[in-house]
């Protein structure tokens, strides 16, 4: 751990630095803070979907709960979470990549990994890929301690973190069956494969379990978010029109080269071909960088069924650390030191600058361009017109009264205002909530937020500014597709 310290007090720094300026965007991160809230109220194991967890894995949720009894704002406490995991992801990150290459290729894993502003992001956001991709790297380092030593302790260490990433996020389970394969191939010993096949589904087969028993399939998170993505897929390609095929056929790939920098995704590109030539016994980890991508591309190109999205990407773009200093000692093998060096240099000042870029360029911005890149910069911010609305309702939020909440037809807007509203949960009712109406019943509303094109507007909710009785009066200074009402007296 020694070793690694200036890499972790350099992942500490730029993660730092950002945090500072980082709030929760999208859905994910806010619904996962307020599942957390709502689980440490009422502590109990989440066995199934039903019972707290929804389509999220429930140890994110225990995680971003009890970091809520810290006495900081919730919109802090979960991305605290975040923080903390990902900068000590550094650890195995370099130790697997010593372990595999040796000391040398480290620096440049450790130098990519500090400034790469998707982890970074992932490190200041309450979502749950910093906490999976801590487990799933000290899972794969534990496991090539395994692969070296062949002592046991290791190989049901490494189950033990599986389990874990299983319990963080679905898609980790697709690594039960790719390890066994790897294990029976890499470390010839059928009986260790079954042996940590069986052992990895300590939590897997009693969560299956739990949602068959309370919703007749085991396997219906995946059912699903399989007919979400589907319905979601349609949607994208109307949007995008016909060339959404082909970026979902470069997406994995393409996440690489934009977010480690072109010259990054070279030298990990040229360091996986060297690895798979002359390392065979780094072929095991490579298969898990083709595989899941393979997967995933079909299921988006050829099966229309899937949405790529840069965070879905988290895993195989971070196992592609280890070999960039494998590419870029094999680049400069090959080439001039008076070719390789500006090569290197360039590289570096691409890595600094990018996220840098990245950050100004998106930050407290709301135009279509500057959303495009949001979902990859290292420091995301809500539209300002969003917290222009959440800052009024925080001056509304002592009174006691209800805030109706709309459902943006775009995104996840209303989620953003209500979160940052400065409102205690029970008393927002958001239409987009299965208790909306439960929540109509327990106190009265004083303010209605309106999306154009939104739920209130189609089902005729609100007409003539009422909704259901009782007049509202808008509020003026808000720009569209927000409306601000108080209620009338």
């Amino acid at each position: 751990m020694k070793r690694w310290l200036p890499w972790l007090l350099f992942a500490l720094l730029t993660r730092g630095v950002a945090f500072c300026f980082t709030e929760n965007v999208y859905g994910d991160s806010v619904v996962r803070s307020w599942l957390g809230v709502l689980w440490v109220q009422a502590p109990h194991v989440i066995g199934s979907f039903d019972q707290g967890g929804y389509q999220f894995g429930p140890l994110h949720l225990y995680a971003v709960g009890l970091a809520s009894l810290l006495p900081m704002p919730l919109a802090d406490s979960g991305r605290l979470v975040s923080l903390v995991v990902g900068v000590l992801t550094v650890w195995p990150l370099l130790s697997l990549t010593a372990s595999m290459f040796g000391l040398r290729a480290a620096p440049l894993a450790g130098l990519v990994f500090g400034c790469w502003g998707l982890h970074i992001q992932f490190s200041t956001t309450a979502s749950g890929e910093a906490l999976n991709l801590l487990l799933v790297m000290t899972m794969l380092c534990w496991l090539q301690q395994w692969f070296v030593t062949k002592r046991r302790v290791w190989l049901l260490a490494a189950a033990l973190m599986l389990n874990l990433a299983c319990a963080c996020r679905y898609d980790s389970w697709l690594y039960v069956p790719l390890l066994m394969v790897a294990i029976a191939w890499r470390g010839k010993s059928l009986r260790s494969a079954l042996l940590f096949g069986f052992a990895s589904l300590a939590f897997a087969l009693p969560w299956m379990f739990g949602n068959f028993v309370d919703r007749g399939s085991a396997l219906f998170p995946f059912t699903y978010i399989d007919d979400f993505h589907r319905a979601w897929f349609v949607s994208e390609q109307a949007m995008w029109g016909a060339r959404y095929r082909a970026i979902t056929l470069f997406f994995w790939p393409g996440t690489a080269v934009v977010t480690l920098t072109p010259l990054m995704a070279l030298f990990a590109g040229v360091g996986v071909v060297s690895a798979w030539r002359h390392q065979r016994e780094s072929r095991w980890l490579i298969m898990l960088i083709l595989v899941p991508t393979v997967l995933y591309t079909v299921r988006s190109t050829l099966l229309l069924s899937f949405v790529p999205l840069a965070r879905f990407t988290a895993k195989e773009v971070a196992l592609l650390l280890p070999f960039v200093g494998v590419g870029a000692s094999a680049l400069s093998l090959k080439w001039s030191a008076r070719a390789f060096r500006p090569m290197l240099f360039t590289a570096l000042a691409c890595l600094v600058a990018l996220p840098l870029w990245l950050a100004w360029y998106t930050f407290r911005t709301d135009s279509p361009r500057q959303n495009t890149w949001r979902p990859i910069s290292p420091v995301t911010t809500n539209s300002p017109n969003v917290m222009r609305v959440a800052d009024w309702l925080r001056t509304k939020a002592t009174e006691g009264q209800l805030a109706i909440i709309d459902i943006d037809p775009h995104g996840y807007d209303d989620l953003q205002v209500s979160f940052y509203s400065g409102f205690a949960y029970e008393k927002v009712a958001r239409l987009r909530s299965p208790v909306f109406e439960q929540r109509l019943t327990e106190g009265t509303p004083g303010t209605l937020i309106r999306f154009e094109g939104g739920a209130l507007e189609t089902t005729r909710q609100f007409d003539d500014d009422t909704f259901r009785g009782t007049r509202f009066v808008e509020v003026k200074g808000f720009a569209p597709p927000i409306h601000v009402y108080t209620r009338g007296q």
